[in-house]
């Protein structure tokens, strides 16, 4: 199998894996702390084996090499598992995800800042047409519904904060972050354990719980991983966006989440416009 079509199965497959996530977040009545020690505390066990598996007498080396950026990528995830989680539940599931599909507008804005690297024309642009659906999706919230301008900045920190870690990973791209993956994960657990209310949990919700931190979210972070290794960033990102476009339709299958006029329409902006922008990137890649 071709490295380009190996990198396509891997990272269509991870996205494929964590798109119930939106579902179960609706599904699950817990509070945001119980919901995610569970997601969480479970993902950093499973990814934790995972790496035990793959580097077996090495794995303390793994995560020593790690390093500050390695530690930095965990803590960054951490902060971005809080906000991606609490925007979900505090305005609908289509607007966090459109919000948040917009991570690596802010990657290449902090890449300019911190790394350096041109801001391209092709970025000038997707970053105003991203911006404005933005906009958009914000004017839908502030006329009520099941979105809230709140819970919308929620979204937006963690696009941002995603952005600050995929830019400490392309600093430091000769090292794993799987393994910071875990930490990222344990440590979101650990903040969430003193205030977590297990009891709450019913056994149709802990089913749920279970199967998502122990199977979906660490499939699908760790195939994710994988990917970028055989395919361009581009490319990743075009699958990236796939999503932001089921997610939404899955919970509005499932439980009638209408997302509303404001949100398709501004939703529509920034995917299209990330779509044009990787293609256009993807074709000068190659």
């Amino acid at each position: 199998m071709k490295d380009q079509s190996k990198g396509l199965i891997l990272t269509s497959v991870g996205v494929l894996a964590v798109i119930p996530d939106s579902l179960v977040v609706r599904l699950v009545e817990t509070d945001g702390l119980t919901f995610l020690l569970v997601r969480s505390g479970l993902a950093a066990v499973m990814i934790f084996l995972f790496t035990l598996m793959q580097h077996r007498g090495q794995t303390l080396d793994a995560y020593q090499k790690l390093g500050r950026a390695g530690l930095q990528y965990g803590f960054l995830l951490c902060i971005a598992t809080f906000c991606f989680i609490y925007g979900l539940r505090l305005t609908s599931v289509a607007n966090a995800l459109f919000i948040v599909s917009t991570s690596p507008v802010f990657a290449a804005l902090a890449s300019w800042g911190f790394l350096g690297e041109r801001f391209s024309p092709r970025m000038i642009w997707t970053t105003s047409f991203a911006l404005i659906g933005i906009a958009i999706i914000a004017a839908g919230s502030h006329a009520g519904g099941q979105s809230s301008l709140f819970g919308d900045a929620i979204a937006l920190c963690a696009a941002a904060t995603l952005a600050f870690a995929f830019t400490t990973a392309r600093s430091a791209r000769d090292v794993s972050m799987v393994p910071a993956t875990a930490l990222g994960y344990g440590l979101t657990a650990l903040i969430c354990l003193p205030f977590a209310q297990l009891e709450t949990l019913s056994q149709l919700e802990w089913g749920m719980l279970i199967i998502l931190g122990a199977m979906f979210v660490p499939l699908g972070t760790a195939l994710m991983s994988l990917g970028p290794r055989y395919i361009t960033a581009s490319e990743v990102s075009l699958l990236l966006l796939l999503e932001a476009v089921l997610a939404p339709l899955l919970v509005w299958y499932v439980v009638g989440e209408n997302p509303g006029k404001y949100a398709l329409i501004g939703g529509a902006i920034v995917l299209t416009t990330l779509f044009v922008s990787n293609i256009i990137g993807l074709k000068r890649g190659r």
